[in-house]
């Protein structure tokens, strides 16, 4: 696959097959069995953790180690990338950690400690830290997953706002209906391999879904005729 500077991709498919996996391999976390990941060209294994982190950042599903930080000590975390060990943050330093806050809309949790948060809450906090590091690239593994709907909202629109601007953005979602609210690309994994590679309008085909998840899938649509959702066909 190669992803373009600027482009949205939705990474989606049956569990298993592979979408996790190819996200660890396209940051340099796991070493593939054939072939070679390249970032701008260089191939990723001869850049250092600090020059990857300059340009991709990454929320994975699950976090651990953070119990008893606070929101504020966990959002700074993303400028290591830019600092020496034990460098304090200088103000372009802070002023990032301020802008992610904000774009998140988690300065009032930024003195509190993680573990007293809720689900949506601390998912909010990994986004603002991977914002605080100021990279063009983002990957996010599950983003919405388990969240109530308000917070599901929230996050999407933090994400079309960061690929409104420029940036490159790749989630891996196994809800359908996320690729239609942040539009772009398409990648779907079924047993390892690339089972479609198309722009999300095609993604509205309920044969090839079927295919992919061994499913039934049905679409709604607005008064417009536009497709509103996608849906299991139970």
């Amino acid at each position: 696959m190669r992803i373009e500077d600027g482009e949205c991709i939705s990474i989606i498919g049956p569990n298993g097959a592979g979408k996790s996996t190819l996200l660890a391999a396209l940051l340099g976390l796991l070493p593939p069995t054939a072939g070679q990941v390249r970032l701008d060209g260089t191939p990723i294994a001869q850049l250092s953790r600090r020059q990857i982190a300059r340009k991709v950042a990454y929320v994975p599903q699950i976090h651990d180690g953070y119990t008893g930080f606070r929101v504020r000590d966990v959002v700074e975390a993303g400028r290591y990338a830019y600092l020496d060990p034990l460098e304090p943050l200088g103000e372009q330093d802070r002023q990032a950690v301020v802008k992610a806050a904000a774009a998140c809309r988690i300065d009032e949790l930024l003195d509190r400690r993680v573990d007293t948060l809720s689900g949506g809450e601390r998912q909010k906090v990994w986004l603002a830290a991977a914002l605080a590091q100021q990279s063009p690239v983002l990957f996010l593994d599950e983003p919405t997953n388990s969240l109530d709907p308000a917070h599901q909202i929230e996050l999407i629109r933090i994400m079309r706002r960061f690929a409104q601007t420029g940036n490159t953005l790749l989630v891996v979602c196994h809800d359908l209906n996320l690729p239609i609210a942040l539009g772009g690309r398409v990648l779907a994994i079924r047993e390892g391999t690339v089972f479609f590679d198309q722009p999300v309008d095609l993604l509205q085909d309920t044969d090839r879904l079927a295919r992919l998840f061994d499913a039934r899938f049905v679409l709604h649509h607005d008064a417009a005729g536009e497709t509103t959702s996608i849906q299991l066909g139970l």
